[in-house]
């Protein structure tokens, strides 16, 4: 009676020790969202633009209630492989997003606070303020820093970030004059991200790809979301093209990583919009970082969190960013209330925005 009830115990132990690591699982994986009527009407959106704009390739994830479904067009190529979930193209300024919710990471350690002024981060004398107004690290995440688009000594060409190293940055902003008032007046800044991407690397100690696969894509298990593509993963990524006849560049990075530097998937980025939704587990700091990203930090000439754009369609509000480089276009959006999301991922630079938003509207019609 004794072992009888020994292995009786011992079976509903492990029966229940599978049930939860299943469930584990379960949280952490996106289900397949069934083809319907919605699907049907947003892969014909998809491919009446698709073919348009005569792009080569272009990908696109739908993201509903925990569930997505992923729609691909043409190919990686001309003439080459057809694109898939798991194609990888550059992502450019939607690698902002990333660099807004790490910032708010460093709130929550205690390492930073957004209110900081950006000089307490450089070790030289930078101009800072303005009519007694500092320029701070939510300045910098908000595009309200007063910084240009660009420094000055950055020069335009094929690769024009790779050999715009910290020697340049720094060289920049010893002669930088700030000449608006801080947290004024939004004005989009590549210049103001990548400088945040190298602060956060001097707070840690660490690369800027170390601190996105420790605190964010190792935990989503977004394995083909990089800055630097090793052999494997660069024969994954989609061709270039400016036009469908005519080749783009691939874009390196230095000391502006942050700004537009990464490379993904949608089958990873359906994972991160997800998980910004908490549509899919991470830890609670994860989440909390998502949320403080996800409030509004600025709202003027435009309504912002840390890099998330927040935008009307229809008549509901999503959250937004896009991207441009060289070859390449992307969109990614969410409403968090009604758990609908989207990316599209495109090797052109003709761009995608108008298709993303026609497809969130049509999500979140649905509803």
């Amino acid at each position: 009676m004794k072992l009888y009830n020994k292995y009786f115990i011992f079976s509903i132990v492990m029966v229940m020790m599978i049930f939860a690591m299943t469930g584990c699982q379960n949280n952490n994986e996106l289900g397949e969202l069934k083809e319907n009527d919605l699907l049907k009407t947003v892969d014909g959106i998809c491919d009446d633009y698709y073919m348009q704009k005569e792009f080569v390739g272009m990908s696109v994830a739908v993201i509903k209630d925990g569930k997505v479904s992923y729609l691909n067009y043409g190919n990686v190529k001309e003439d080459g492989e057809e694109t898939t979930e798991n194609t990888i193209y550059e992502i450019a300024s939607i690698s902002k997003t990333f660099a807004g919710t790490l910032l708010a990471q460093e709130t929550i350690k205690g390492k930073v606070a957004l209110d900081d002024p950006v000089q307490n981060y450089i070790k030289y004398p930078i101009s800072n303020e303005y009519n007694g107004k500092t320029m701070t690290l939510e300045n910098l995440a908000t595009h309200t820093s007063g910084f240009p688009r660009m420094p000055n000594n950055w020069r335009t060409g094929p690769n024009p970030y790779k050999n715009y190293d910290r020697e340049k940055l720094d060289k920049y902003l010893k002669k930088f004059v700030l000449e608006r008032k801080p947290g004024a007046y939004y004005e989009y800044s590549n210049l103001s991200f990548g400088l945040l991407g190298c602060i956060l690397e001097d707070v840690e100690n660490k690369t800027y790809e170390e601190l996105l696969q420790e605190n964010i894509t190792n935990q989503l298990d977004m394995k083909s979301t990089k800055i630097f593509l090793d052999e494997e993963l660069q024969a994954k990524k989609a061709f270039p093209y400016a036009t469908k006849d005519i080749e783009g560049y691939e874009w390196d990075f230095d000391a502006l990583q942050a700004c537009a530097g990464m490379k993904s998937t949608t089958r990873d980025l359906s994972r991160y919009i997800a998980a910004n939704m908490n549509q899919l587990e991470c830890s609670d700091e994860l989440k909390q970082s998502f949320d403080i990203a996800q409030d509004i930090h600025y709202k003027g000439n435009m309504t912002i969190g840390l890099a998330w754009r927040f935008v009307n369609v229809g008549n509901k509000t999503i959250l937004e960013h896009d991207g441009l480089a060289a070859g390449y276009t992307s969109y990614a959006a969410f409403n968090k209330d009604e758990g609908v999301g989207v990316v599209v991922l495109c090797n052109s630079t003709d761009g995608v925005i108008p298709l993303g938003q026609t497809i969130m509207d049509k999500l979140l019609k649905s509803k």
